[in-house]
């Protein structure tokens, strides 16, 4: 047997029928003050019953709206965090070498270091489309940042490729047969270096 819950509608469907009841010949034989009692008690029941169940209907109705509402305004909220997350990247972006590299603005740095110039930059290519490098260079360890320029082709302008503390580095993946050529150089909290010799993989100076 199937049961399921029952509604408000369903109350006051009974509590109608019990006045109906109350009204007719079925019960004709209860005493009057107990069918006057019932009918007291049972009342406006069935109206109150109805229009509770749609209040309610009403009330889930707007809960409903209301939900959405609130998802729509978080949409919204969200994009435009978006925006100005995207508008404070945008403006906060590394204004020159320090910042590139993750130091301070110099004028902001209590200490300085200078940064040596890296030497000896020598890089080798592989068939597998791998190019290592390594360079030496005086400085303290974790005093300074060295950034590895690269141009692709000789007659391109140079450009920041990457940047490690570490005096060596692989660039992957390249084309193997191609021009690629690579300097170094170190910069510190104050002060940036000269750059490094260039090598060149590829091709010929």
């Amino acid at each position: 047997m199937d049961y399921r819950k029952l509604g408000d509608l369903d109350l006051a469907g009974f509590a109608g029928n019990v006045l109906t009841q109350l009204g007719g010949t079925t019960l004709a034989a209860v005493d009057s003050h107990l069918t006057a009692s019932l009918a007291t008690s049972f009342g406006s029941l069935p109206t109150t019953l109805e229009t509770e169940a749609a209040a309610a209907a009403v009330a889930r109705d707007a809960s409903l709206a209301a939900v959405a509402q609130k998802n729509l305004t978080r949409r919204a909220v969200m994009a435009l965090l978006k925006q100005v997350r995207d508008t404070l990247i945008a403006s906060n972006a590394p204004k020159d070498q320090y910042a590139i590299a993750g130091f301070d603005y110099p004028d902001l740095v209590p200490t300085a270091y200078t940064a040596q110039d890296p030497t000896n930059l020598s890089a080798f290519g592989y068939s597998n489309g791998v190019i290592t490098m390594r360079f030496t260079g005086n400085n303290k360890p974790g005093r300074v940042v060295y950034e590895i320029w690269r141009r692709h082709g000789d007659t391109v302008d140079w450009g920041i490729h990457a940047l490690t503390r570490r005096q060596r580095h692989v660039d992957t993946p390249v084309t193997p047969g191609q021009y690629y050529e690579y300097k170094v150089r170190a910069v510190g909290a104050k002060s940036v270096s000269n750059f490094s010799n260039s090598a060149v993989v590829y091709g010929s100076v």
